[in-house]
């Protein structure tokens, strides 16, 4: 690889971290191409970017951002998750890890916080942004949608009444 395309690579790598809330780092050890490719495309589907690259092009580009301390854990075959909303990249990781076990969880940042493997699996298991609009969504409508059911009873039994009324004749 010539220096042109390792400065490519390292720029690439700063506007990854600088654009993204979220940084998870992992161990990929065994995983054939299928599987990275599939990966690839769960991490892609949350919002969030999956990247391969040398560990020292990767500390080179997270100098004098907000994931420079992660420089300690670019050892071994890792890969990065970028994402602007940091539980996607988080929840991605872990229900990929979950089915299978060579991709590894090593460590994860945001807001210029550490994340260790316990924080890691107590964010993997909140609900989603989506998931937390739904309910809220739901909380507001709900008042309303049993206000409506009060002020049908009335006619509902009365309209019940009649017709069991006339049945009988």
């Amino acid at each position: 690889m010539d220096k042109q395309v390792k400065k490519n690579i390292v720029k690439d790598l700063k506007e990854s971290f600088e654009n993204s809330s979220g940084v998870v780092v992992t161990h990929y050890l065994g995983l054939n191409s299928a599987e990275l490719t599939d990966l690839r495309s769960q991490v892609k589907a949350v919002g969030a970017k999956f990247c391969v690259a040398k560990n020292s092009l990767v500390k080179l580009a997270s100098k004098s951002t907000d994931y420079e301390s992660l420089n300690d854990f670019f050892t071994g075959p890792t890969a990065l998750v970028f994402s602007e909303d940091a539980l996607a990249g988080i929840k991605a990781i872990k229900k990929f890890s979950d089915k299978n076990e060579k991709l590894k969880f090593i460590t994860a940042s945001f807001d210029k916080k550490i994340i260790e493997l316990k924080e890691f699996e107590a964010l993997a298991k909140l609900p989603s942004l989506e998931e937390l609009r739904a309910k809220i969504v739901s909380f507001i409508t709900a008042p309303h949608q049993q206000l409506i059911n009060v002020l049908n009873a009335p006619a509902t039994e009365t309209a019940g009444v009649i017709e069991n009324y006339s049945k009988k004749k």
